[in-house]
């Protein structure tokens, strides 16, 4: 989770099963040998173009159930606290994969709000958030 300024950086993916839209982390799996924190790094430069420096220290690890294009999975995902390299601005178009529609920086109570879609994923980021604010 990369909070600066008072945002939050998200990414909207629509369901390719569904077609439903809405606002997540950007995230995504492990490649072999791969750190965790490397993926979070990683994979929030594919999906939204920022580059974010990962603080391996700030993580929160959570399981819950998910479902994506019909599929149901037993999710257990870490989150990172991170930080910008750069301040929020214009986001640059990714070239990800069909179903992201784009990153947003949004106010935090705002995105708090928008994943609240996904109750778990909401409490984790809100959870990590405070650990990160001291």
């Amino acid at each position: 989770m990369c909070e600066a300024e008072g945002k939050l950086l998200l990414v909207r993916l629509r369901d390719p099963v569904t077609g439903v839209a809405a606002l997540y982390p950007p995230g995504g799996g492990v490649e072999p040998n791969e750190a965790p924190a490397e993926t979070a790094r990683r994979e929030t430069l594919e999906e939204t173009g920022v580059r974010v420096r990962v603080d391996p220290a700030l993580v929160l690890v959570d399981r819950y159930p998910f479902t994506w294009a019909g599929v149901d999975y037993d999710c257990i995902t870490h989150y990172f606290a991170a930080s910008a390299e750069e301040p929020p601005g214009a986001l640059p178009k990714v070239v990800d994969a069909d179903y992201n529609l784009g990153a947003v920086w949004l106010p935090t109570r705002e995105a708090l709000d928008a994943l609240a879609v996904h109750p778990a994923i909401a409490s984790a980021v809100t959870r990590l958030l405070e650990r990160a604010r001291g």
